[in-house]
């Protein structure tokens, strides 16, 4: 991949603290363990580490919390020119916990956060011709002003002829308003090459189960890759509203699952990025199935891991976990 320009990805960058008390949720916990997250930012630090170049546009606070995960986003050797600093400006703590019954719960904490402030004209320099690819998600794509900075530049990109990718990552306990939400998400999807969704957040989307009648609905183009991850199951992949093949997960002792969607994501995006528009298009069932199995199993391993952005795997890993299961 060398001389390949960067993945560039846009969203939010904060600090999950994460239960250690499994099935306490968030009022039984008694002790949560720091992480570098948020979707985007995992997704990031995933490329990289998968052994793409890639890039994080956002907006990072400049207290001690911020300074951190630039820090990190550096010692992983993902550029950070597109960064946005804003004096004054703090990073957004989120608390994560798995109830009695298996759900996972958010509860987010914005104090001034520089994530939730990224305006269009602070992005107005990001250039396509820079990048490779660009994938957006994550939640600051529920309001705004963050919706149109990352909208703009979704659709700089698209307009230059380059690949665009969407994981929404939908946390509907912070949703406030939500049909302008699922709007807003339509009209990305009206011009996305690759949806990447849980079946859940697919429903959300399309208010249907069936992924083949949610192609309609989504308003998706005839050639865009919708993939609908099942958690241990695996992910199905679709194409103008046909089932390409559906790629089943790996089972391992599961020890915490904050991240996988975004581990999966990391590698599908590893895989595809460097490919023009053409090419990404016409994908066939017989490169698309191990392009999903590799995605799987960098997402098993994450599962095997406390989550966020430390428990995504390296190329050697994946490569060997695969082995291993041959």
């Amino acid at each position: 991949m060398n001389g390949q320009r960067p993945v560039l990805v846009g969203g939010e960058a904060l600090y999950d603290f994460i239960s250690t008390n499994p099935g306490a949720g968030l009022g039984g916990t008694r002790a949560f363990e720091k992480r570098a997250g948020g979707s985007p930012f995992n997704i990031a630090v995933g490329i990289g580490r998968l052994g793409a170049p890639t890039a994080f546009l956002g907006k990072i606070g400049t207290d001690q919390f911020g300074d951190s995960l630039v820090e990190f986003l550096h010692r992983e050797n993902i550029a950070t020119s597109a960064i946005v600093r804003q004096a004054e400006t703090k990073t957004t703590l989120a608390f994560v916990a798995v109830d009695s019954q298996g759900r996972v719960d958010f509860r987010f904490y914005r104090d001034n956060a520089a994530d939730t402030s990224l305006t269009t004209d602070e992005v107005a320099n990001v250039r396509p011709d820079r990048y490779s690819f660009f994938h957006v998600g994550g939640t600051q794509l529920i309001a705004e002003p963050t919706r149109s900075a990352y909208a703009s530049v979704y659709h700089r990109f698209a307009d230059a002829g380059l690949p665009v990718s969407l994981d929404p990552t939908i946390r509907e306990s912070v949703i406030t308003d939500r049909e302008g939400y699922r709007q807003f998400l339509l009209t990305l999807c009206a011009r996305v090459d690759v949806l990447k969704v849980s079946d859940e957040e697919l429903k959300f989307l399309s208010r249907t189960s069936d992924p083949a009648a949610a192609t309609a609905a989504l308003r998706l183009k005839p050639d865009a890759l919708l993939i609908v991850t099942l958690g241990p199951d695996g992910a199905v992949l679709f194409r103008g509203g046909k089932q390409l093949v559906q790629v089943p997960g790996f089972r391992v002792k599961v020890v915490e699952t904050t991240g996988c969607g975004d581990s999966f994501m990391a590698a599908v995006l590893t895989q595809l990025a460097g490919r023009d528009l053409q090419s990404l298009h016409q994908l066939t069932v017989a490169e698309l199935s191990p392009i999903a199995r590799f995605a799987n199993a960098a997402a098993a391993i994450v599962a095997t891991r406390y989550g966020a952005a430390e428990a995504n795997p390296t190329r050697p890993e994946v490569e060997q976990f695969l082995l291993d299961k041959h």
